[in-house]
Formats: C-alpha cells, sequence, structure tokens
C-alpha cells in the first residue's frame, strides 16, 4: 500500500471497552503502516459525519459484526458501497462472539494479521441481500430452528445504547429458541413461484450469499455449496489513488435458498419417525424432512410473526420480508490468495 494512501479507521466504542488490548494492536499497526485518522463513532450521526469527510482515505473498520453492518448501511444510503472498498479488523464486541461473518469471508481473526490484510492490495466484489426495509445481509439469513428469539430491552434492565449501536444491541442481548412441535407455517416464495406454503411446516429457511456462507449461520447438517464465481480484482494504489491493474470474474448475483421441511406430524402433533428423514442426535429435538435446495434473486416469506436472523442479527418478529440479492454490491480487502 502506499505511503501516499491514508486511512479512516473507523473504532468501535464497543470493542474498545471489550477488548482494548486487541483494538491496541490494529491501530499499531494500521498507524505504522500510512497516515491515519482514528474515528470512535457515539452516534450515527458521528459516523456519517465520518465517512462523507473522508476524502480519498481507505475506510478500515476495527468492529464486530454490527460495526460492520453500520457502516456498510452508511455508504449504502449514500451511494457509496460499491466504490468504497473495506478493510474489516473482527474485534469480539460481546463475551461470546466468535467473529461469525469475518470468519465466512475468510479473514484473519487475529488482529494483527487482520489489519495487514486491511492495508493489502487485493479486494473482491460480494454480493448482499438488501430486504424491503433497507436493511442488508451481508452473509445469510435464517429462520427457524437455532434463530433467537429477541428478549425484551426494558425487561433484561438493558442500558440505552447509541443508536449506531442498536443493530448489534438487538443481536448481542437475545436468547435461543426452538422449533416448536408443529414447524414453523410460513409461505416462501422464490423469484416469483410459491416454493413452500402454510399447509406443509418447515424445519428452517436459509439464505446465503455466494462465497460468504461457511459460519455458523449456515443450516446444521447442511451439504457443502457448491464453488461459484465472484468478482475478484487486485489493485496496485499509485499516488491518485486508482487501481491500475484489474481483473474481472463475474459474480453470481443469485443466492443459495435451502428449505428444511418440518417431519409430518404424528400422534398427539408430535414428529414422526419417517424413512430418509434426518433426526437430529437429541431424540426429544424436532425432526427434519428432506431438504430443497434451489436458486434465486428475490426471496419472500411471509406468515404468523417471526423472527430471523441476518448474519446472526435476530430481527423481529415480522409477519412479511423480502430479500434481493444485489450483485458485486460492496468491496472487501481479502487476503492476498496463494500463487498457482
Amino acid at each position: 500500500m502506499s505511503a501516499e494512501r491514508a486511512l479512516l479507521v473507523i473504532t468501535d466504542p464497543a470493542a474498545r471497552s471489550a477488548d482494548g488490548e486487541s483494538v491496541r494492536v490494529a491501530l499499531d499497526v494500521l498507524r505504522a503502516a500510512a497516515p491515519a485518522k482514528i474515528v470512535v463513532p457515539g452516534d450515527s450521526a458521528e459516523l456519517e459525519r465520518a465517512l462523507a469527510r473522508r476524502g480519498r482515505r481507505r475506510v478500515v473498520v476495527v468492529a464486530g459484526d454490527g460495526g460492520v453492518h453500520s457502516v456498510v448501511r452508511v455508504l449504502d444510503r449514500c451511494g457509496e458501497l460499491a466504490e468504497t472498498p473495506l478493510g474489516v479488523v473482527p474485534v469480539d464486541t460481546h463475551p461470546g462472539s466468535d467473529h461469525g461473518l469475518a470468519r465466512a469471508l475468510g479473514l484473519p481473526a487475529e488482529p494483527a494479521k487482520a489489519a495487514r490484510v486491511a492495508l493489502g492490495d487485493h479486494d473482491r466484489a460480494l454480493d448482499l441481500l438488501l430486504d424491503d426495509l433497507g436493511g442488508v445481509a451481508l452473509r445469510s439469513v435464517r429462520i427457524g430452528n437455532g434463530v433467537r428469539a429477541i428478549r425484551n430491552a426494558s425487561a433484561a434492565g438493558l442500558a440505552v445504547r447509541k443508536p449506531w449501536r442498536s443493530i448489534w444491541d438487538r443481536a448481542a442481548h437475545t436468547v435461543s429458541s426452538a422449533v416448536g412441535p408443529a414447524g414453523h407455517r410460513l409461505r416462501v416464495e422464490a423469484d416469483g413461484r410459491v416454493v413452500a406454503d402454510v399447509d406443509r411446516p418447515l424445519f428452517s429457511v436459509h439464505v446465503g450469499c455466494d462465497d460468504c456462507d461457511t459460519g455458523p449461520g449456515r443450516v446444521a447438517a447442511a451439504p457443502e455449496l457448491p464453488s461459484v464465481a465472484v468478482q475478484e480484482r487486485s489493485v496496485n494504489i499509485d499516488g491518485t489513488g486508482r487501481p491500475s491493474a484489474t481483473r474481472t470474474e463475474p459474480a453470481t448475483g443469485t443466492a443459495n435458498v435451502m428449505i428444511t421441511p418440518f417431519a409430518a406430524g404424528g400422534r398427539f402433533g408430535l414428529p414422526a419417525q419417517t424413512r430418509g428423514t434426518a433426526r437430529p442426535a437429541d431424540d426429544t429435538a424436532p425432526a427434519r424432512g428432506p431438504m430443497l435446495e434451489l436458486r434465486a434473486r428475490e426471496i419472500t416469506v411471509c406468515g404468523p410473526d417471526f423472527t430471523y436472523e441476518a448474519d446472526a442479527m435476530a430481527t423481529g418478529p415480522v409477519r412479511l420480508r423480502t430479500w434481493t440479492v444485489r450483485p458485486a454490491a460492496w468491496r472487501l480487502y481479502v487476503p492476498q490468495p496463494a500463487p498457482g
């Protein structure tokens, strides 16, 4: 990276509180490589101002998954997401955080290594899922088994959070929920075609972006998905900040949709043992039916109140949500691929 290429480092205030040592290590590596303006936004307005005034600085986010989402959403609202490659240094923001998004993106978990990747010259264009209310999912959306129910913040005695933190707070203060004995009654449409309806209960629905779908958000026991081409480029930054060399491969522009039916009901409404149906190791857990897997650009789910997770961050309950794949919508600095 050229020494003339300055940095705007967006640092999550929660990351500094939860893991100050990792933040310090990352900032030391970044400041040693290039002039860096460090910003710790106290609210969404400060975050927007910092990004609006960044000039030609490279944006590096030192944060957990929620902080990355916040930056992506601001850049998307400004229409600058696709032209602003991001460097990401994952840092725990709450106990038990596992950097699910960073691992799915192929980023190192160690702050020093991730900081060096963020300073590199190789970035990748990735699809994202945009919902009908402007929310984004960089990795995947899940509905059904394993999705956590949102805990009432006032009942839990939570302190009032800063506005730009709210998206992560909803995920950090959730409780696990299991599929009930009747499964989930949902209608699922893929590109306008009904692929599941309320007359057949579902165990889970999973929608995942290509090449960014390997973390814990994937459906348990799901088969490995086929590898697909994504758009990549190697960038050599010169004094103008423009790429001097580019290699491009087409992004797919579609998402993997995996729908797992709930096993047929038996006596007293309990799931029946069915030949060829996957059973969890715990016999008290609900049974899954055979999985339906397809590809689509637009996915609509509707039904009784349901909670969903976008990149493991819970939202809901809602009754209707549509996700649309936006191909090559954002760019991320990733490790340089091995030669050959």
